[in-house]
């Protein structure tokens, strides 16, 4: 066959492993952009410039009514089945430009496979009535306004950021552009949306010549023209087709000539802090220095403590705002926003003020720090090239742009990634022409302020008006006609639920799991490690040049220092200290959100020198690309503490060094340590208004004792004490928490507690273990000072983990339900908890996660019996080894009590065998297993630290997967049913689970009556009132005022913000079709 495909461009990209090319079909105008970097993923974006000028949410509801059937594969559910059975899995989102279809899959046999399907759906979706009716809008037979798009709306439109962001689009553009719609559809509008009416959508937005296929990662690039042309040889013509290109074609709203302030409410009982976002219409796309240089800007504004938004508003005494952030919204025209949050209400036109008082004052050539613009860019350019080095989504991101703006015959995509030559021309410019652009871009060009200020009474009357819908549809129906629409949506549902013959899926043959190419890194170790290591720690390698070079650089063969190397091709080179948090007293684990400010403190050297923290910040940021302190080991095993740094291979002397200074040498001082603590204590109203955070904190605060990073790093739990310091600094009694710090300090910075990974270039450092010398010698030093040197290192089989620390409620687990009452929100977070072993090689481990990707999987039993039915937005069950627990988590729940029932009936059918496990299922769930698995180890860097945690934190070896792959291949339906008996079906008994919620105030009654007749005893916790620091630097109180009005149910969606292009980000308000659940690591 001929191919339709003409190439149009074809490149390697200067300063990534990356090679792209686009094709573009002369037949239909379809477009393939392929992204050429070796990875074990290959992701697929399938995206559809989507224009609307309304509300009603059309784009969105098609991002879900896609996945409910196409003309050749008429079953709901038939993608993600095959998705599961293919190591794929799939999702969406929508944003004002864009819809945009995910395909990520564990090699490219699957992916070749599923991917004609999915085009399928996309452009031949069935669209049908009774869809439309379960997923989008319908009310139930008890009067509830349901649908899973409808309930995800009513769940976000009443948040602070999704009505400042849609006022803002409404003041910067005209009604007609499709730049100022909530493509998410307003809740007033989706309930009159019409399946038609998204048919129309489709059919002028949906077609081949509006559509690109990107994809990343390994492919056969001829087995792909020749699918492409298949697919393609079916498709309509230009010629058929609707020729306007979205966006392009339309009328273009020029910049704002006039300021504008809008004031809006939201609604929230905590009154004390609010929010502001201020905005401008910017260069059109195609300027690339202009974008760049607004985004140096952004940076040179807010990224660091130094920058001069956060050096006036955030890093005071008596802080203005918590955080400024700088994004970009990547349009036909850039828009460019300024997001500022945890400003004290009385003081937000105050803010947007000074931020523009700030931003006038840069257009003086005399005040534009040029050098520090320059320190700006250079650092963004490396974090930018480090980024396109652990993945492709930035060349995806970039493909989406050129898709939707770009030269129709290709060349853009080139110009906007081939190369970094923007950077080298914005380092040329000097004050003068930064004062000049800053004029240009942001004075000049009119802005506009949304300030968005919270509203108990707000807040009040959205309930009562809540209650009286609820009561008017009831009372304009009737109990029959109730009925039948009950009736109505039982038929709807059993239509959408037709079974989907085996045949069909067995059709597509399981791909051969040992095609699947993980990437390999290198281990070597030097120093101390006698007695350290695990006895499954045996991959390291011993003859090799690296190896005999890191040999021949060891000091001594006693050099009191463990290090661990892992080495892969890189620009960069990461260095982590981790250090055991059980060295230090408990009574000093909760100063560790004060030591996480470790990299923005003054330093005091031996020698006398002293840095100043904003010298300390500006230094570091001409050594390093990344650097912090936080707990855990890259998000996993909450009880350490780790310091890392992220630099140019070239600097590894430079970041040892600041290592070492900032561990041992860091000052605390009384005006520094105030204004973080200042900044803890108003970030709290943010925090109390997030649900789910509230949920885990409740989970963290009642099942782990006081030696618990989890409990004692909470910020609830240690609210009050934040609160006491800061009066004992205002009173004048820094030197006790000075000498608090200092002990902390002492006792988690000490040789024989630090254990040293470098990971990423190791074959060009030349001198890899001798360049420690001086770390080694001063920490001997520092610490001989106190009495006489010890060195008594713990292996890692002596790390603490989480299950260690349970409290004594932890280790009983068992009838206890605690409901922390939110007040402001529109749904329920709820986890349920019982015990699982804590060896990561137990046999029922293995089965425990069988078992789990079984439950739920997309288009699995609970994902049929929960969110199908709208009672929630998703759940899930994790297995936790380093706590010990299992947990069931319904994530924004519509319905938690009904979520609940029929998460535990369906368990309790699977093992009294009234619904069978059948055999089609079990394969899935262990192809979803192995997409798992290879989704961690994407890139060098994430296999590189699977593999360090699989070997040395987890003891499991440095042949896991193969050995979980195994195992799980022996195993069959008795195995499942063995795991929902002993640990899935305890999940839902008081006997053995503890729950913790977070709970709108109008269903706290409800859950309270029906967890105490499932035998649970039910505690209810209000974190209501709080209070933050007034201008003065005193607290000032908070009152909470609980409404006990009814609760309508709501669903909230995941967001995701992406970055893309440069250092420009995507809009922010991506919409997946399937929650991405951002829960703590295990």
């Amino acid at each position: 066959m001929v191919s339709t495909f003409v190439k149009q461009t074809s490149f390697e990209v200067d300063y990534a492993p990356s090679n792209i090319t686009k094709w573009k079909s002369q037949r239909s105008g379809l477009q393939i952009t392929y992204i050429n970097q070796p990875s074990p993923i290959v992701n697929g974006y399938f995206a559809v410039a989507t224009e609307i000028e309304d509300n009603s949410g059309s784009p969105h509801t098609l991002e879900h009514l896609v996945f409910m059937g196409s003309k050749k594969y008429p079953y709901k559910g038939l993608l993600d089945n095959l998705g599961n059975r293919l190591y794929s899995s799939t999702n969406a989102w929508t944003s004002v430009d864009q819809t945009v279809y995910t395909l990520t899959t564990a090699g490219w046999d699957g992916f070749k496979a599923l991917l004609p399907v999915y085009l399928d759906h996309l452009l031949f979706p069935t669209l049908t009535d009774e869809a439309c009716l379960t997923e989008v809008y319908h009310i139930d037979g008890e009067g509830k306004e349901k649908g899973v798009v409808f309930s995800e709306m009513q769940g976000i439109e009443n948040q602070s950021w999704f009505i400042s962001y849609l006022t803002m689009q409404q003041l910067l553009y005209s009604p007609k552009s499709g730049y100022s719609s909530e493509t998410g559809g307003l809740t007033s509008e989706l309930r009159s949306l019409t399946n038609e009416k998204i048919k129309q959508f489709h059919s002028l937005m949906y077609r081949p010549s509006n559509l690109c296929v990107i994809i990343t990662g390994s492919v056969d690039e001829e087995e792909l023209l020749k699918i492409m042309n298949e697919f393609d040889s079916e498709l309509p013509t230009i010629a058929e087709q609707p020729q306007t290109r979205p966006f392009i074609d339309s009328p273009h709203d020029p910049p704002l000539e006039n300021i504008h302030v809008t004031e809006v409410k939201f609604p929230d009982n905590d009154e004390s802090m609010g929010e502001l976002l201020i905005s401008w219409i910017g260069p059109v796309a195609d300027d690339l220095v202009a974008n760049m240089g607004l985004d140096m800007v952004g940076a040179y504004l807010t990224n660091s403590p130094i920058s001069l938004l956060n050096k006036h508003l955030v890093e005071i005494e008596n802080p203005l705002a918590t955080d400024i952030d700088y994004t970009t919204d990547d349009y036909l025209r850039t828009t460019i926003n300024f997001t500022v949050s945890g400003v004290p209400t009385d003081k937000l036109h105050v803010v947007d003020e000074k931020i523009k008082q700030l931003i006038l004052d840069q257009t003086n050539p005399d005040n534009v720090d040029v050098q520090y613009l320059r320190q700006v860019i250079n650092q963004q350019r490396l974090k930018y090239i480090s980024s396109t080095e652990k993945s492709a989504s930035r060349f995806s991101n970039i493909a989406i742009l050129d898709f939707i703006y770009g030269n129709p015959d290709g060349s853009d995509l080139s110009k906007w990634s081939k190369d970094l030559h923007e950077y080298d021309i914005l380092l040329e410019w000097t004050a003068d022409q930064w004062a000049e652009f800053i004029k240009k871009q942001l004075v000049n060009n009119k802005s506009a302020t949304v300030i968005g200020v919270p509203s108990s009474e707000l807040n009040k009357s959205l309930k009562k008006e809540k209650k009286s819908l609820s009561k008017s549809i009831k009372d304009k129906y009737g109990k029959d006609g109730l009925l039948e629409l009950g009736e109505k949506l039982k038929r709807a549902q059993e239509k959408n639920d037709t079974p989907i013959p085996d045949s069909l899926l067995t059709h597509f043959e399981k791909p051969d799991p040992s095609k699947i190419a993980f990437i390999d890194t290198n281990s070597y170790k030097a120093g101390y490690f006698e007695n350290i290591l695990p006895p499954k720690a045996n991959n390291y390698v011993s003859n090799d040049t690296i190896s005999k070079l890191i040999e021949q650089d060891l000091p001594s063969n006693d050099f009191p220092l463990f290090i661990h190397f892992e080495d892969f091709k890189s620009k960069f080179t990461t260095i982590n200290l981790v250090h055991a948090a059980s060295r230090v007293e408990s009574r000093l684990l909760s100063y560790l959100s004060i030591i996480e400010e470790l990299f923005s403190l003054s330093i005091q050297l031996p020698n006398g020198k002293y840095i100043p923290y904003d010298q300390v910040v500006s230094e570091l940021n001409d050594d390093l690309i990344e650097f912090n302190l936080d707990n855990g080991f890259e998000n996993q095993f909450l009880e350490l503490i780790s310091v890392k740094v992220k630099f140019e291979t070239t600097k590894y002397v430079k970041a040892i060094d600041w290592l070492l200074n900032v561990s041992k040498f860091s000052k605390f001082e009384s005006s520094r340590v105030k204004i973080i603590v200042e900044k803890l204590i108003n970030s709290l109203p943010d925090r109390k208004r997030n649900g789910e955070l509230m949920m885990y904190s409740s989970q963290y605060r009642n099942l782990f004792n006081e030696r618990s990073v989890r409990k004692m790093h909470d910020a609830i739990q240690s609210e009050q004490f934040y609160r006491d310091v800061l009066n004992k600094i205002n009173e004048g009694n820094f030197e006790i928490i000075e000498n608090d710090l200092n002990q902390l300090r002492d006792q988690l910075f000490r040789l024989d507690n630090t254990k040293v990974f470098v990971i990423g270039n190791i074959e060009e450092l030349t001198k890899p273990v001798s360049s420690w010398t001086k770390f080694v010698d001063t920490y001997i030093e520092e610490e001989s000072k106190n009495g006489e040197y010890k060195f008594n290192p713990d292996s890692f089989l002596d790390l603490p983990h989480s299950y260690q620390y349970q409290s004594e409620l932890g280790e009983k687990c068992q009838k206890y339900v605690n409901l922390v009452i939110t007040p402001a929100a529109d749904s329920i977070h709820l986890i349920s908890s019982t015990p699982i072993p804590t060896d990561y090689l137990a046999e029922d481990i293995f089965k425990i996660a069988l078992a789990t990707e079984f439950l739920t999987a997309v288009e699995g039993p609970f994902w049929r019996g929960i969110r199908g039915t709208g009672l929630a937005y998703g759940t899930n069950i994790r297995r936790s080894i380093e706590t010990g627990y299992l947990t069931f988590c319904i994530y924004r729940g519509a319905d938690a009590k009904q979520a609940w029932t029929t998460a535990k009936s369906i368990v309790d059918k699977f093992t009294s065998g009234e619904t069978v496990i059948d055999s089609l299922s079990i394969e899935s769930a262990i192809a979803s297993i192995v997409n798992e698995l290879a989704n961690g180890e994407s890139n060098s860097y994430d296999a590189a630290f699977c593999k360090i945690s699989d070997n040395l934190f987890k003891r499991r070896g440095p042949n896991y997967v193969k050995h979980f792959l195994s195992k799980l291949s022996g195993f069959g339906k008795e195995d499942i049913i063995y795991a929902l008996n002993k640990y899935f079906k305890p999940l839902f008994s008081s006997d053995s689970s503890v729950v913790f919620a977070s709970v709108p105030s109008g269903k706290v009654e409800e859950l309270r009556s029906f967890f105490t007749e499932e035998g649970y005893i039910v505690n209810t916790e209000e974190i209501g009132g709080v209070s933050s620091v007034d201008n003065n630097g005193e607290e000032k109180e908070h009152e909470d005022d609980d409404d006990d009005e009814e609760d309508d149910e709501g669903e909230y969606d995941s967001l995701s913000e992406e970055e893309t292009g440069k250092t420009r980000t995507l809009p922010w308000r991506l919409r997946p079709a399937r929650p991405e659940y951002p829960i703590p690591a295990a």
